[in-house]
């Protein structure tokens, strides 16, 4: 009898220990988003919110499965179940209903990015709609820039402005082709262009701020249980306090 439930011991522990090599998180990751997602040429990831989730699937026993999707496409795949994860996800009540919010981990600053001579005569966003010519300004489909956008967005003349771009590395591209004149992109994200000195980058400036506010990892309700979601929580919280989470945001952020 006790080597029937030795042996039994042993199947669960075994297949407990499968369940957990098995586990994957489907994360949609922009290929080319410094400092928060870069992949380099060996194919690995690293940067700012790259690590954080490593840190985090590490801690509960998971790997990363990392899938290229434009932001809105991610966001339905993500209600749907067809993602687990997504980073950088503003938390409100509508989105609560589908998502599982963890963190902060980090706080975006959205900023009107462009070549300061080309907007020297702005101070706000509506500014904007009086330059001649008129700048094109790139901004993602479907991402939420703050309340104070969105009014300014209902003026026919901003509307026109706005050139929707479907992922980040179309944004930057344009931008530094000159087939825009600026973008909204937090500015971490010049900070690193400048830093590592990059193409064009010394000719940009953050002109106005657009919103600020913390983002999150955003998790599946249909893909991730209550159960699974406390075990990411838990996590979360022992990274915080053995400063892993600080420690990995300030190797990125300017300081």
């Amino acid at each position: 009898m006790k080597g029937w439930l030795k042996s039994v011991f042993a199947l669960l522990c075994l297949a407990l220990n499968l369940q957990a090599t098995a586990c994957q998180l489907r994360f949609a990751a922009e290929t080319d988003f410094p400092p928060h997602l870069i992949k380099n040429d060996e194919q690995h990831w690293h940067g700012q919110t790259a690590e954080l989730l490593q840190a985090l699937a590490a801690k509960v026993g998971c790997q990363i499965d990392y899938r290229s999707s434009p932001w809105l496409r991610s966001l339905m795949q993500l209600k749907s179940g067809e993602l687990d994860v997504i980073s950088h996800l503003y938390r409100n009540a509508e989105r609560e209903k589908d998502y599982y919010f963890l963190g902060p981990h980090h706080l975006e600053a959205i900023w009107l990015i462009g070549k300061a001579a080309d907007f020297k005569e702005v101070r706000t966003l509506t500014d904007t709609i009086h330059l001649k010519p008129a700048p094109r300004i790139a901004v993602l489909n479907g991402a939420y820039y703050g309340e104070d956008f969105a009014a300014v967005q209902r003026n026919p003349g901003f509307a026109a402005l706005l050139v929707p771009i479907s992922s980040i590395q179309d944004k930057l591209a344009l931008l530094n082709a000159g087939r825009v004149d600026a973008i909204l992109e937090d500015r971490s994200v010049l900070h690193y262009w400048q830093q590592h000195q990059l193409k064009s980058a010394s000719l940009y400036r953050p002109i106005v701020q657009i919103y600020q506010a913390p983002v999150y990892f955003g998790f599946s309700k249909k893909s991730i249980s209550a159960a699974q979601f406390a075990k990411l929580q838990q996590a979360w919280l022992l990274m915080e306090k053995d400063q892993t989470v600080r420690n990995i945001q300030q190797r990125y952020q300017p300081q």
